[in-house]
């Protein structure tokens, strides 16, 4: 076979890898759609219907299955029974697909985005007889950004998330103030801790890598003061881990609540990543791993 036909094929063997690459063996990688907007969702071999709802919130430019790959999530999802479900964004709400964090619409319960996410959501837990009410948001990048809008304007819904180079909310008002947003917070964390709505039992997980060029690690600084602030949290105690700066924050009770990690040699990637996706940094340690064992520690 010579000429295009050969690269079609060529172009569905490469599609095909990345899907399985997305799909370990034992659990199924469904398709669905729901107001509009369509979704993955991954439902594992031995679902634990006592455990929450993962909710997996890609970057710019990137696709449901481009994340799941990235981040091994699937894989960790079927040895703990969890069930994750990938909204997308398409190019007619973002044409680089990115969430549409800054939009001041976006950070609240009502709009569209945050609302469709969540209907998503319970559409998954009613389908698959899920018992745990509230969920858990893992995102990257703009994913990450919107995680942290559902964390503060449906604090009820949300037990836990993890933001993989993220910043404040309500950093931003607009596509302009967003840039402003990526090279630097424009607010500092008690402004962004005021406007944020406090749920209980949330637990919050963020990384950033140290030589990120597209969002500043400064987002790091002021989304830790931020959920310091949120959490009731003292003091962090820090520690060096695979080579990451590892800090733990515990609330009054004594409970760990909020722990960041700062990658020094990464860049706007998730750590720990499959090298065959976009934006990852296969050497650091597993941000995957290592969010879900403290969202979802016992409590």
């Amino acid at each position: 076979m010579t000429g295009p036909g050969r690269y079609a094929v060529v172009a569905v063997l490469l599609a095909a890898l990345v899907l399985l690459g997305a799909t370990p063996s034992g659990g199924a990688f469904g398709r669905g759609t729901l107001q509009g907007r369509t979704y993955r969702v991954w439902v594992p071999s031995r679902p634990a219907p006592e455990r929450p709802l993962v909710i997996a919130l890609h970057g710019c430019w990137q696709t449901p299955e481009d994340f799941a790959l990235g981040t091994r999530l699937n894989e960790a999802a079927e040895r703990r029974g969890l069930v994750v479900v990938y909204p997308a964004q398409g190019r007619r709400e973002n044409p680089y697909r990115c969430w549409n964090w800054f939009e001041s619409a976006q950070q609240t319960a009502t709009g569209s985005e945050p609302a469709q996410i969540m209907a998503i959501a319970r559409r998954v837990q009613a389908d698959r007889g899920m018992r745990e009410g509230r969920v858990v948001v893992l995102g990257f990048s703009a994913g990450a950004w919107m995680a942290v809008n559902l964390a503060c304007a449906m604090p009820d819904a949300v037990a836990g998330i993890g933001a993989a180079a993220g910043g404040p909310y309500r950093c931003a008002g607009g596509p302009e103030g967003a840039i402003q947003c990526l090279r630097g917070p424009a607010r500092d964390g008690a402004a962004a801790a005021a406007a944020c709505g406090r749920g209980t039992g949330l637990r919050v997980s963020l990384w950033q890598g140290g030589l990120d060029a597209v969002v500043s690690p400064t987002n790091l600084t002021a989304l830790e003061a931020m959920f310091v602030r949120v959490l009731g949290a003292g003091g962090g105690v820090t520690s060096t881990t695979e080579g990451a700066v590892h800090a733990v924050y515990r609330d009054p009770r004594g409970a760990s609540v909020l722990e960041t990690w700062l990658v020094p040699d990464m860049g706007h990637a998730w750590s720990g990543g499959d090298r065959r996706a976009t934006h990852v940094w296969p050497s650091g340690p597993s941000a995957t791993e290592r969010m879900l064992d403290f969202l979802l520690a016992a409590r």
